[in-house]
């Protein structure tokens, strides 16, 4: 894609993703407290779905049609300037492994309120990276469901958009 015209190259910009309808914006988190080999593992899937937010995506993945048809977009959370998450709708939890109700209900109850114990009572992803040290991050990523608006931004400077509603490339159909 020739992107000189528009004073930036692949590896200046990141694209932002942004869903045109409300509620379709999850951040998810895959957590475990021991290697599945070992005893007494668990495994959580915590999904929380936002009214409104974004994700991004590499400049470099403008090059590939295929990558725009989904209709999911899975975002890495490393990339571009924050989701910017608002008005969070609802959070499901998916268990796997030897849970009782009893420890389901402690950890939902710690995800939500936070730990007695930490005095900066952090809860959610909060409470996952800054305070507690049984669970593990599997996975992570935020997931935006089409349909989609795409902008081109600078990688650095979080107001420079380069193209505002960019479309992706059409796959030849050779």
């Amino acid at each position: 894609m020739d992107n000189i015209k528009h004073g930036f190259n692949k590896d200046d910009v990141v694209v932002r993703v942004t869903p045109l309808h409300k509620k379709s914006i999850t951040q998810m988190i895959q957590l475990y407290n021991v290697p599945a080999n070992e005893p007494g593992h668990k495994f959580v899937e915590v999904n929380e779905t936002y009214r409104w937010g974004y994700g991004y995506r590499e400049g470099d993945d403008m090059n590939w049609a295929y990558i725009w048809k989904d209709d999911s977009m899975y975002c890495d959370n490393t990339i571009g300037h924050g989701a910017e998450l608002d008005d969070l709708c609802s959070v499901w939890f998916d268990y796997d492994g030897d849970w009782t109700d009893e420890e389901k209900e402690e950890f939902e109850s710690k995800w939500y309120n936070g730990d007695p114990d930490d005095p900066d009572n952090r809860t959610g992803f909060g409470w996952i990276y800054d305070y507690q040290d049984t669970w593990q991050i599997e996975d992570e990523q935020l997931i935006v469901n089409g349909p989609y608006k795409f902008d081109v931004m600078d990688k650095n400077d979080y107001s420079k958009i380069y193209i505002e509603n960019w479309q992706p490339p059409v796959e030849d159909q050779a």
